[in-house]
């Protein structure tokens, strides 16, 4: 009786709530239909779905700032999502509430030549600001990933890039934002902080309070707005490919340190040749016949210049770096084949045109971390131990090789000169096989202790409720951790935005 009692005031609650969210937002724009309710419970991700109670897609700041007060004063949830491109669970809503569903708020606000940056909305994708940014000669910085991704969202994530080598993560091109707190006020930040300011390149004022919400996953507000760094494109380019034998980590590792210390690239990366297939090929088809074409690991560059002469001054510094190393080019046919599909300045454009879930079976599971360069072989090595260990096939006289290509792949992109490097090692389980979902849960609880064990640190805590990166890593950080909490608490003292992320209960406070 007691739980039929709770059930009926829980529902009466969110009837109001709902109430109270037309007025702000229109009826059209606010639901608790199950039949909608079930795309925002969860993602590519193997974290376990949880449904929201509504979902509600707001227009402006203001109407997000209501949103906020509201829920605030109902003691419910709300769990920000913007283009829903997300693999790691960081908006599946551990305690249901309300969804607040950024995708209305789509709007390039300003594109500032002088200065290099652009102003942008959640909605806003990578796509659209390349094309517009290309237009006046910039460019933004891409993931690898579909152009249908959020720009706000992934750099809040501290995405990482092709061109982080020089560039940096997501983070470092921030210049200022606008962040609806848990009880709806609203605080600008650098150069958002006073329209007279402009889109300058300004932190704080004082001590710069942006990173509080960067890579938090919305557990601290919800961002409405961005300024963002552009930089600029190459009137010359090239690009080079560069092959190494199956098991040479080594020698991958030495090479992109190397390429990423001389300064003389743009993009830079290691694909092995099932996420190199995903990127490239138009389908899955295509994507699983040019995986097995290609050499198991390939750096791709992406070079220029201001002139020719500067784009040939690059290109010898790369060639040094091939020899010194011991590296080989990639065959001829190869590189006329990337070229065809992968010139630099159209790679978001192809992207866009043919978006699909970049995953070979089922489900995209990534475990990725900063590590140090000289790291980067033992752990890839110990990963494949693992993978064999709950992804071998069931006669491996049929396989080619010790694991099936498709059921693991590594991505190493160097950061910061070579200072440090982004590993990422994916896994592809299949979500519609329980034994192959069960597969992965296990994995990934042994992958992530094993990474913090030797030294891996994610700068991303995914993860949702009791699973994930946050769950394993944030804990062990002693005070940080601590601090992290209050901050938490003081912030939102009734743990209502996105509750549940980097290793904070979802329960309401004490």
């Amino acid at each position: 009786m007691a739980r039929r009692v709770f059930d009926t005031s829980i529902k009466r609650v969110y009837e109001e709530v709902a109430e109270e969210l037309k007025k702000i937002c229109g009826k059209e724009w606010v639901s608790g239909d199950d039949a909608v309710l079930i795309a925002y419970s969860r993602d590519q991700s193997l974290e376990i779905a949880k449904f929201p109670n509504l979902v509600v897609l707001p227009e402006t700041t203001e109407e997000v700032s209501a949103i906020c007060k509201t829920a605030y004063s109902y003691s419910v949830p709300v769990t920000p999502w913007s283009t829903g491109a997300n693999v790691g669970g960081g908006c599946i809503p551990q305690r249901g509430g309300i969804i607040c569903d950024l995708r209305r708020m789509d709007k390039i606000v300003d594109f500032d030549e002088e200065n290099m940056s652009v102003t942008i909305q959640p909605g806003v994708t990578f796509g659209r600001v390349f094309v517009e940014a290309e237009k006046r000669g910039l460019r933004n910085i891409c993931p690898s990933a579909p152009a249908s991704v959020s720009m706000l969202s992934n750099y809040l994530d501290k995405g990482v890039f092709q061109i982080s080598n020089r560039y940096g993560v997501g983070t470092d091109s921030i210049l200022g934002l606008e962040i609806v707190l848990p009880d709806g006020s609203i605080v600008r930040t650098g150069s958002l902080f006073d329209e007279k300011y402009g889109s300058i390149c300004a932190e704080g004022p004082g001590p710069d309070i942006s990173g509080i919400f960067q890579g938090s996953m919305g557990a601290f507000g919800i961002c409405t707005q961005m300024v963002a760094r552009l930089y600029p494109l190459y009137p010359y380019e090239d690009m080079v490919v560069v092959k190494f034998d199956e098991d040479d980590l080594e020698g991958v590792k030495e090479f992109l340190r190397r390429i990423a210390r001389e300064n003389c690239t743009l993009d830079t990366l290691l694909f092995q040749d099932a996420y190199l297939g995903m990127g490239l090929g138009a389908n899955q088809d295509a994507a699983e016949i040019l995986s097995i074409q290609v050499p198991r690991q390939n750096a791709i560059i992406f070079y220029g210049g201001q002139t020719e002469e500067e784009l040939k001054i690059r290109r010898d510094q790369i060639d040094k770096v091939i020899k010194e190393t011991g590296a080989q080019l990639a065959p001829e046919g190869m590189l006329e084949l990337m070229k065809e599909l992968l010139p630099w300045r159209r790679v978001f454009k192809i992207i866009q045109l043919t978006p699909r879930v970049q995953r070979m079976t089922g489900s995209f599971e990534l475990f990725w971390f900063n590590i140090s360069m000289d790291q980067a072989p033992g752990i890839a090595r110990a990963f494949q131990r693992l993978v064999r260990k709950y992804f071998a096939p069931a006669d491996p006289e049929k396989s080619d090789r010790p694991f099936p290509p498709e059921e693991v792949t590594f991505y190493l992109q160097p950061l910061e000169y070579g200072r440090t490097g982004m590993l990422e090692m994916d896994a592809y389980p299949n979500q519609g096989e329980p034994e192959g979902v069960k597969k992965g849960l296990a994995l990934a609880r042994e992958a992530i202790e094993m990474i913090c064990a030797e030294g891996g640190f994610f700068d991303r805590p995914y993860g949702g409720e009791g699973s994930g990166f946050g769950w394993i890593q944030t804990p062990l950080l002693g005070t940080y951790y601590e601090v992290l909490k209050s901050l938490k608490k003081k912030i939102d003292q009734k743990n209502i935005m996105n509750p549940g992320r980097m290793g904070i209960p979802s329960e309401p406070f004490e």
